[in-house]
């Protein structure tokens, strides 16, 4: 009988060891190193309405797009 990719992913001690580095990459913009500072210091950056679309990227490759939403206190990438 063959596995179900999810079977595999959940009971592979090799896909157990699989990590790869993600990042939400909220916009894609050119920003001065002033604008870069003013952001640290405040720890806050807001996105435009009309730039909402945001992208997960995993291994250096975009494999979703969505929104960053927030749901019982808690921030999350919702994908579109």
């Amino acid at each position: 009988m063959e596995k179900s990719t999810e079977d595999f992913i959940n009971t592979s001690p090799l896909a157990k060891r699989v990590k790869l580095k993600g990042r939400v990459i909220l916009e894609r913009m050119m920003m001065s190193p002033a604008d870069i500072a003013e952001i640290r210091a405040q720890k806050r950056y807001v996105i435009p309405k009309k730039k909402a679309v945001c992208e997960l990227e995993v291994g250096g490759q975009v494999i979703a797009t969505g929104k960053i939403v927030k749901k019982h206190g808690e921030y999350y990438f919702k994908v579109k």
